[in-house]
């Protein structure tokens, strides 16, 4: 399974939310094929940053460029490369629903057919039992379920939120390689984590501030 993957940069973004501020001045680069880390406590705006990296929230400053394409001018371009594995609660999957009825869901609404779906299930070690619900797989597996049926649309990228949420360290560090693997195959990954991992290689971490520090910065006029 192979991927064409894209360079991720941007120059001090920054998001506007329903509460004010979502993240400021944030700079990063990501190579094409590479993994990408976001680190940040709860509320300091790793989602908001993956969901206006992948085209699906809006700049109010900063530039930023996805796979060529331009945020926001060309966001609609860059949904199209850019896929969600999770990034709740805009994305995720439903606790209730079967692994087989994911499957299925995604081959009649995607471009992914079954053959796909179960490479990608390999290369990320899915073990899941598909009569087994979302909500009855372990946590590692859980997030290994989205980034898979993700993967197997065959993006150029792919974002996901909240590693290591309900996991142990090994599970962590496991769902860690297995995004490294993904991102060996050539898809650029990034993802998000209320810690660094540690890995085998060098990767892209960004680090943002803590809420209380972040709210101190003031918005620009739009």
């Amino acid at each position: 399974m192979r991927f064409s993957g894209i360079d991720i940069a941007a120059r001090g973004i920054t998001a506007r939310g329903a509460r004010g501020c979502a993240f400021a001045g944030v700079s990063l680069e990501v190579a094409a094929g590479a993994l990408g880390v976001i680190v940040g406590p709860q509320g300091s705006g790793r989602t908001s940053l993956l969901l206006a990296l992948s085209g699906r929230m809006r700049l109010v400053a900063g530039a930023a460029s996805v796979g060529g394409y331009r945020l926001p001018e060309q966001a609609r371009a860059v949904r199209r490369l850019v896929a969600v594995a999770r990034a709740e609660p805009a994305a995720g999957l439903d606790d209730e629903l079967r692994v087989r009825d994911l499957v299925a869901e995604r081959t009649l609404i995607g471009p992914a057919d079954r053959a796909a779906i179960a490479e990608a299930f390999t290369l990320l070690g899915i073990e899941a039992a598909s009569d087994s619900t979302v909500a009855q797989l372990p946590p590692e597996q859980q997030a290994l379920l989205a980034v898979a049926l993700a993967a197997a649309e065959a993006p150029a990228a792919v974002v996901v939120d909240d590693i290591g949420r309900g996991c142990g360290a090994e599970q962590t560090r496991g769902v860690w390689d297995s995004l490294a693997t993904l991102a060996a195959h050539g898809c650029t990954v990034l993802a998000a984590s209320t810690d660094v991992p540690a890995l085998a290689d060098p990767v892209t971490v960004v680090e943002l501030p803590h809420p209380a520090q972040r709210d101190q910065i003031p918005l620009p006029q739009e």
